[in-house]
């Protein structure tokens, strides 16, 4: 029998809502996956966590005191050495232009709160991949099905 050994993927988890931070957290915790889990309540620790855990993937509220998620995706993407970290934005903004925005500033998905926990799922995985995705980016059909239900 061949054994298949899988690295453990870290992920951090920005939002200042506990509540939030607590089901993306219990999500991935019991997927029965193994994850390596941080969590920043506010945009200017995640990006000192970001710098100094190197997360693979970054679930990023985008509505945060301070310092919000928008500005926090564009300073990931544009710094050579983060810039390769996956983001996953999860919020409750549904607006299209907050969708664009996200996807402009390098974000790889959009989820919008509340979400199925299958989903989140779904999503982490999927821009934790290392094969490129033959539909396209993440987001083309995240996009659509969020923004039509708010």
């Amino acid at each position: 029998m061949k054994e298949r050994r899988q690295m453990r993927s870290r992920v951090l988890i920005v939002d200042d809502d506990p509540a939030a931070r607590k089901l993306a957290r219990d999500t991935l915790r019991l997927s029965g996956e193994e994850w390596d889990i941080w969590e920043a309540d506010d945009g200017r620790s995640a990006l000192n966590l970001i710098r100094a855990v190197k997360p693979d993937v970054v679930l990023l509220d985008i509505t945060m005191p301070e310092v919000g998620g928008l500005p926090v995706c564009s300073e990931i993407k544009s710094d050579p050495v983060m810039r390769s970290t996956e983001i996953v934005i999860v919020s409750a903004r549904t607006e299209s232009d907050f969708i664009a925005a996200s996807m402009a500033a390098g974000a790889s998905d959009y989820l919008t709160k509340p979400f199925q926990p299958a989903d989140l799922l779904r999503r982490v995985r999927r821009v934790l991949r290392k094969d490129s995705d033959p539909d396209g980016p993440a987001s083309a059909d995240s996009s659509e099905a969020d923004a039509g239900s708010g």
